[in-house]
């Protein structure tokens, strides 16, 4: 078969639309320069007095702008010069700019964006017009009567050209707030198209770079067609999509496929066998491994078990991991790789390690001595405490000088902008210093004043403020009402262009009052509270010591949520204790969440809003007495920023990836006096890529690390899971929702910075990336306080949706290039929460946001026997994860669960479910945590056939061995007396990460005790007909 692919047009274009965009758009910026340029031979009054009398509250004040910016003819001529040169120029241009937007942009949503702001452009225009008709006819009044009546009256004793003259005025100010309103965001808008295009049409374009050299072209496979056999399964292909998702922006009629030639098979099971397509080279196999996640917890007891189920280990064929799982399992795959560092000469710079599947990291071995002196392997030294202390308040200082900077920058335009504009008087938001007013007992100036009264002025609105707002709000009701009554007795439901109108008119009323209302009275008002507590200055001095407690605060309360660990009494059935734990037989575990952690985190993120809006009040009222410098740095110095720094590089995730390298990525190695120990890897010189660092090796299972990508799309996610499986493997990387692109491919199109978490040490970070800013199933309250803080973990890598789309298309200056840096970006999408499944780049974490066992994934593998580890930490009485798994095994892949009700029943890993040792009243404490069994067999019930070993028929039953972190009567004697102790063993807290050698030891030990107990179980199948739910 050919190994190139031809290269598929993106869609067609027509040509002249473009150019018609692009001469609108040049000629725009031309009469917009001609205008600004002033001729000498044209005449208009200076841009401060036409902006004023846009906004002239009365006749008499619209008089005197007049008389001081010349006379009515003049400001007559200037409206003449507006409407011929000034409108039609930035109409044209924002319409060719929001054109060019619809037409090569690349998202369908984006394109959305630009119509919509095509769309509003003749609205402005329209504004635009008719202020300057009612203003052309204001000045007609005053040129018939420049100085106005003699003896000014009120109400209807005012001439009738007087009220007519502010009635006219009135009108004028309407538009123009209205004007003012969407110009600034609609020219924001064109802007940053206008540069988006440009750069993509200057840059070389991304390409998806095959790392197979027989290939000119990636290869693009569709997951789904090969499932059914419409597609012919190519070699290796670069890329595989999964099945398309709509999405709510787009019309159905575009996901709509025209006629197929035959009927396509729409059974559950045609769902459930494209779900768990595998990419080339992962066949069904006998026996499959997977470890849960849990921190230090799960490695240290997974380390155990694996010592102690060495015999079944060897003969697997995958060991899927998880977050603490994957500690242990990269830590096997690292010591048994032969893979090695080379040189530019391609000579090797270290030798293989010496360690063989049947002994690394086997008991008393030289790893596993490594790790037991590491297991604090965040911080245990003064330096290294230090160095984590550095890491996180770096990370808290770029994002905190960002998020500072971009409010900086916000309260200068503000500034500039209410200083031209009228809406509001900046200076009524500076102190002011009360003036003498002689009365009857103090005529004169006292000799002896005493100190000057200072006060705020206090708020006063733009006088024909609420109109314009109302009255929008007012014709959206309106229209939406009216059409309703006409639409009674219709059978259809309202078009959509109504709903969008609806929405835009009442967006426009927004925007209207949030710079005539909100953003004035929220500057006022942090002006009245600086002025209140004593320290409203120019200095800003009250402002600097709020920003040290905002950052102090948030330094504590994100540590506070993140590491804190609250103890928990449980009854044996789940309830909580009561106080004090009194009464009854309580379990007791440590927690990592608690509705205290709920108060601190909102606390800390109102704390952070009230900082940003006084930083943005503070530079809106006194930025204009900046120095020049700084007036010209910030805003020069925001974009530039934005796009140079790597958020990712500044967050938590290279230390801890760091840091875990240098506990469990070790060799076994002769050292240099001949002696044999563990060698830790270089972590600078020796990056260990997922190719092929983490490709099997001979005598061992495959290590497939599973992660989990965040995604917005609910037809995307599982129900109640706002994130998708992910997967990092040498083969290739992704998942079923997300697609998959092979791992040697994908580091070869990766930019450098990039391809550094594409690596074994990164994915094992990635895997156990527990603290970030979207966990999935997991989802808490600290999600937006971690982002904020640059206190997170998990990274940004390449999308294999957007990869397999630049593969089709490529090399195509209208898509967007895969980046260089994750810019500030991709950190507001954390807080906000906002994220697309097209975009360049997905946000991996831990693999337990989506299901923290691993045994979803490895069921899509298809194994006949599975051995699953749980130190996930459930809160008793019930495995909880487990249940969960199971559910998700059959929403997702049809897969049925099914458990013994004989000797092995499910109920006997209940804490308290064992029988009593002896002596009863001693052992009370004990024997409330002790369960009947730490091992329970199951039946593994597929939808279909699997052939499992090609010398075995094909079959859709297997065994699943579940073995529970849980203490049994029958431990060894040292961890009866660990647990008697440590009332919280093996619950403790996820978030404890400094294990120390007792715990290590404690967690090891009850790690083997539990592997043996599975040895003993036989993997062949029983008749079972209890179901686990």
């Amino acid at each position: 078969m050919s190994n190139a692919q031809a290269q598929l047009k993106l869609r067609k274009i027509s040509p002249w639309p473009v150019w018609l965009c692009l001469v609108g758009l040049t000629a725009g910026l031309f009469m917009i320069l001609w205008y600004g340029a002033d001729p000498p031979f044209r005449a208009r009054p200076s841009g401060d007095g036409e902006l004023l009398l846009q906004f002239a509250e009365t006749a008499k004040g619209a008089r005197v702008i007049v008389r001081d910016g010349g006379e009515s003819k003049l400001f007559q001529d200037g409206l003449v010069l507006d409407w011929r040169w000034f409108i039609p120029g930035y109409g044209a241009a924002l319409a060719g700019a929001f054109g060019l937007g619809h037409l090569l942009l690349y998202r369908k949503s984006t394109r959305l964006w630009a119509r919509r702001a095509l769309i509003l452009t003749p609205v402005v225009v329209a504004a635009d017009c008719v202020e300057n008709i009612f203003l052309w006819k204001a000045l007609d009044r005053i040129k018939t009567d420049p100085n106005g009546p003699v003896l000014p009256r009120v109400g209807v004793l005012r001439p009738a050209t007087e009220r007519d003259l502010e009635r006219n005025l009135q009108w004028a100010t309407y538009f123009a707030q209205l004007k003012w309103a969407l110009v600034v965001p609609l020219v924001a808008a064109a802007v940053l198209i206008v540069v988006t295009l440009y750069c993509r049409r200057v840059l070389e374009p991304s390409l998806v770079r095959s790392a197979r050299k027989d290939r000119p072209r990636p290869v693009v496979a569709h997951a789904h067609r090969i499932t059914d056999g419409t597609e012919s399964r190519w070699s290796d292909p670069d890329v595989i999509l999964p099945p398309a998702a709509p999405h709510d922006w787009e019309p159905r009629p575009e996901w709509t496929a025209t006629h197929p030639a035959k009927a396509p098979k729409a059974s559950a099971v045609t769902r459930w066998r494209t779900r768990a397509y595998q990419p080339p080279g992962r066949h069904p196999a006998e026996v499959g491994f997977c470890v849960s996640g849990g921190g230090i917890r799960s490695a240290s007891i997974t380390l155990g078990a694996l010592q102690a189920l060495r015999g079944q280990l060897l003969k697997a064929r995958y060991l899927v991991s998880v977050s603490g799982g994957g500690y242990t399992a990269g830590a096997l795959q690292l010591a048994l790789t032969d893979a090695q560092l080379r040189d530019t000469d391609g000579n090797p710079s270290v030798r293989p390690g010496l360690a063989e599947p049947a002994d690394a990291f086997a008991s008393g071995s030289p790893e596993e001595d490594h790790i037991r002196r590491h297991a604090k392997y965040l911080a245990d030294t003064p330096k290294e405490k230090l160095n984590a202390a550095g890491a996180v308040l770096r990370g808290m200082a770029v994002s905190f000088g960002m998020l500072a900077l971009v409010f900086a920058v916000a309260g200068q335009f503000l500034n500039a902008f209410y200083s031209r504009l009228p809406l509001t008087d900046l200076h009524r938001f500076t102190p002011q210093t009360k003036m003498f007013e002689p009365t009857c007992e103090t005529p004169e100036i006292p000799e002896c004043p005493g100190p000057a009264e200072v006060f705020l002025p206090s708020l006063e609105l733009y006088p024909n403020a609420w109109h314009p707002v109302l009255a929008l709000l007012g014709l959206a009701g309106l229209v939406s009402m009216g059409l309703a009554f006409a639409r009674a007795g219709k059978t259809k439901s309202r078009p959509a262009w109504l709903q969008s109108t609806v929405n835009a008119i009442v967006a426009m009323a927004l925007a209207v009052a949030l710079i005539s209302i909100i953003l004035p009275a929220v500057i006022w008002f942090f002006a009245w509270l600086a002025h209140e507590q004593g320290v409203g200055d120019n200095a800003g001095r009250g402002l600097s010591m709020l920003a040290a407690l905002t950052a102090a605060a948030t330094a504590l309360g994100t540590w506070f949520t993140a590491v804190h660990k609250t103890v928990k009494k449980l009854k044996p059935d789940g309830e909580k204790a009561g106080l004090f734990g009194k009464g009854n037989t309580s379990l007791v575990m440590q927690v990592g969440g608690s509705w205290v952690k709920a108060v601190v985190c909102w606390l800390v993120l109102l704390l952070v809003a009230f900082f940003c809006l006084a930083l943005m009040s503070w530079a809106a009222v006194y930025a204009g007495g900046w120095p020049a410098g700084w007036k010209w740095t910030l805003p020069i110095a925001l974009p530039v920023l934005a796009l140079a720094i790597d958020q990712t590089t500044f967050s938590l995730h290279p230390f801890y990836r760091q840091r875990l390298a240098s506990a469990f990525s070790v060799r076994r190695a002769v050292l240099k006096d001949g002696s044999v120990g563990a060698l830790p890897y270089d972590y600078n010189n020796e990056p260990t890529p997922l190719h092929p660092y983490a490709q099997q090796v001979k005598g061992f299972p495959q290590v497939i690390f599973a992660a989990s990508a965040a995604v917005s799309l609910r037809n995307r996610t599982a129900p109640g899971r706002p994130a998708v499986p992910f997967t990092f493997a040498s083969d290739y990387c992704g998942g079923p929702d997300t697609g998959w692109v092979r791992t040697d491919t994908l580091q070869k199109t990766a930019p450098a910075l990039i391809r550094r978490d594409l690596t074994v040490q990164s994915a094992v970070a990635v895997s156990g990336a527990a603290f970030a800013s979207a966990m999935g199933t997991q989802t808490m309250f600290m999600e937006r306080l971690l982002a904020l803080s640059n206190m997170r973990l998990g990274t940004w890598v390449p999308n294999p949706l957007y990869l397999a789309e630049l593969a089709k298309y490529g090399p195509n200056r209208i898509m967007p290039r895969l980046p260089r840096v994750r810019r500030l970006r991709y950190q507001l999408q954390e807080l906000v929460g906002w994220y697309p499944d097209t975009t360049p780049l997905l946000l991996c974490t831990d693999g337990g946001h989506f299901e923290n066992l691993g045994l979803v994934e490895m069921l899509r593998l298809r194994c006949r026997t599975i051995y699953v580890i749980d130190a996930s930490g459930d809160t008793p009485p019930l495995a909880t994860t487990l249940a969960q798994a199971v559910t998700l095994a059959y929403e997702d892949l049809g897969v049925t669960i099914t458990f013994e009700e004989r000797d092995q029943n499910l109920l006997g890993l209940v804490p308290g479910s064992a029988k009593p040792l002896s002596p009863e009243a001693p052992m009370a404490a004990l024997n409330a945590r002790f369960s009947a069994t730490c091992v329970v067999r199951g039946t593994i019930e597929y939808p279909e056939p699997v052939m499992f070993s090609p010398d075995k028929p094909a079959d859709t039953k297997g065994t699943i061995i579940f073995v529970k972190a849980s203490l049994t009567p029958d431990m060894p004697y040292e961890l009866l007396s660990y647990a008697l102790r440590e009332k919280a063993f093996p619950r403790q807290a996820t978030a404890d990460q400094w294990f120390d050698h007792a715990q290590f030891d404690a967690y090891r030990a009850l790690g083997h005790h539990l592997g043996t107990e599975a040895g003993k179980v036989h993997p062949g199948r029983r008749r079972g007909v209890g179901r686990l739910g």
